[in-house]
């Protein structure tokens, strides 16, 4: 098992090993001494999944409840958080009891919301069942729904006591899911230049699976631990390929997942970078076959005009400006603000 210890103001532990959501109960039990769970889930998770951990959890001598809503980020929203917060009130639920996020980002940032409005917080574990959220949502305590117009728009910081992370579950995923959560993967890899931008290049992805995860999640523990609360600008860093990112899914009513949104943001912020000599003509290339050979990459067509409104509305800017952190080479960013007009002349 790797153990990854998260050093925020509520301190945690990641822990990552093949097949280690059999032990699930165990692992629990410090945090849930009334033995009463609310396991939170989408419908294609729970048809995988779900069963067995309820039975599981109920075997162990847990008093069990699950909470399926329909999967994607159109989910994402005020409604299923009010459903959820209802089941959980109508079931019995009380503030000693436990939150268990079962699913991908949208589970965990749905669910992890819910932990901290009811009976003004409970705990929450977090078992991400994809490499998207394995490597970025679970961790970092932001969580958040969409509304009409702003991706992420209502939110608030709430830590989990503990997340688990089952590498078998993860590498056995679908190619297309799999491929979305490489686009956080090769993030990382702009932030800091890191292993997996070999293995993606070389094609040992899977063969790698637990170093990678465990090396983007030690340097996501490393910059949330300066900036936890996102406050001072060092936390952004993360946000790299994502204003341009946002754009994608807004503009895409929310059909381009969010793995694959980021990497082809992370592709149009390289070129954006290399058009304001920022970055080389290298990194920029290193960045589009990484986003390639992951097949994450596809034809943006948008109206730049409509694209670069659409960057307006992400919550990083400052100063009526588009915030961006582009790459001056791999393991290193830059943050740039844009004006509107200015950004569309680049596109």
């Amino acid at each position: 098992m790797r153990k990854i210890s998260v050093q925020t103001k509520e301190k945690y532990e990641i822990l990552i090993e093949k097949g280690i959501i059999k032990d699930v109960p165990r692992l629990i039990m410090p945090f849930c001494e009334t033995k009463r769970v609310l396991v939170i889930t989408d419908d294609t998770v729970n048809s995988l999944y779900g069963k067995s951990l309820i039975k599981n959890l109920e075997d162990n001598g847990f008093f069990a409840k699950k909470f399926a809503f329909e999967n994607g980020e159109k989910s994402k929203n005020i409604k299923t958080l009010s459903d959820i917060l209802e089941f959980a009130l109508e079931n019995g639920f009380r503030r000693n009891d436990l939150f268990l996020a079962l699913g991908g980002g949208v589970v965990g940032d749905i669910t992890g919301l819910a932990a901290a409005l009811f009976m003004r917080g409970v705990n929450v574990i977090q078992i991400p069942t994809t490499l998207l959220s394995a490597v970025d949502s679970s961790v970092g305590g932001k969580t958040a729904v969409n509304l009409k117009n702003g991706k992420n728009s209502v939110g608030v910081f709430k830590q989990p006591s503990l997340v688990i992370i089952d590498t078998d579950i993860i590498a056995n995923l679908p190619e297309d899911i799999f491929s979305e959560g490489m686009g956080e993967v090769i993030k990382y890899s702009v932030i800091k230049k890191l292993k997996a931008t070999d293995f993606i290049l070389n094609g040992t992805v899977k063969e790698n699976l637990e170093e990678i995860i465990s090396d983007c999640l030690f340097l996501k523990n490393d910059i949330v631990k300066q900036d936890e609360f996102d406050k001072d600008g060092i936390r952004n860093t993360l946000n790299a390929g994502h204003t341009a990112a946002h754009a994608i899914e807004i503009l895409s009513h929310y059909t381009v997942p969010h793995g694959k949104a980021v990497s082809m943001g992370l592709v149009i912020e390289s070129k954006i970078a290399l058009k304001l000599g920022i970055c080389d003509e290298k990194t920029a290339e290193t960045i589009e076959n990484s986003v390639k050979k992951c097949n994450n990459f596809f034809f943006v067509d948008y109206d730049k005009k409509d694209f670069a409104n659409a960057c307006l509305k992400d919550k990083k800017n400052k100063d009526s400006k588009i915030v961006f952190l582009l790459p001056e080479r791999l393991g290193n960013c830059k943050e740039v603000k844009l004006d509107a007009s200015s950004l569309i002349d680049l596109l």
